[in-house]
């Protein structure tokens, strides 16, 4: 027969401790003396009538005891109330200065003459006819290549800004559309 081994020695005094703590915890849990709560609870509970129990019901104090609290902020290092806020004088509308606009295409039909635009605050473009009015500007007069807003008093004349595709020549800026099929080296 063959002889088994365990590797090397500490596997058995492994092996010889964990035989000798597993017979500790079950002398242990056998013999341990029984506790007060365990004689507590094997006694006969009372009838529910005798039992009187005090409870006093939890009324919250009102929330103006809370004022003092609620009137200085938590995170302030001084935990004053903030200052009053100051009054400013309402005003209708926002006073526009200068015009947020540039001019980015005119269309000019027997019908209709519209300015396309772009508004530099939002990055939109924006199509307005003569006589339309954005943030106070009204658009007064349109041609081929500037436009006339005015606010108030105040005149600004917006132009098409033109590309240069050769020394001293200048062109409006145009895009490249190209028609026909989508075919790469005239495979068919």
């Amino acid at each position: 027969m063959k002889h088994i081994t365990f590797g090397n020695r500490l596997t058995l005094y492994l092996l010889l401790s964990c035989v000798l703590l597993a017979g500790i915890l079950s002398i242990e849990s056998t013999h341990a003396p029984r506790l007060e709560v365990d004689a507590l609870l094997e006694q006969t509970p009372a009838p529910p009538g005798e039992v009187q129990i005090s409870q006093t019901q939890y009324m919250p104090p009102p929330i103006r005891a809370f004022d003092e609290i609620l009137k200085r902020p938590l995170f302030n290092e001084s935990r004053l109330p903030p200052p009053p806020p100051e009054k400013v004088a309402a005003t209708s509308a926002p006073v526009v200065t200068h015009i947020r606009l540039k001019l980015e295409g005119v269309a000019i039909t027997p019908e209709a003459r519209i300015a396309v635009l772009r508004d530099l605050t939002t990055q939109k473009m924006l199509h307005l006819a003569e006589g339309a009015k954005h943030n106070g500007w009204e658009l007064e007069r349109l041609h081929a290549d500037r436009a006339l807003f005015k606010h108030n008093q105040q005149t600004v004349e917006l132009e098409l800004e033109l590309e240069e595709s050769a020394p001293g020549k200048k062109t409006r800026s145009t895009r490249k559309i190209q028609t026909g099929t989508n075919n790469p080296a005239g495979k068919q």
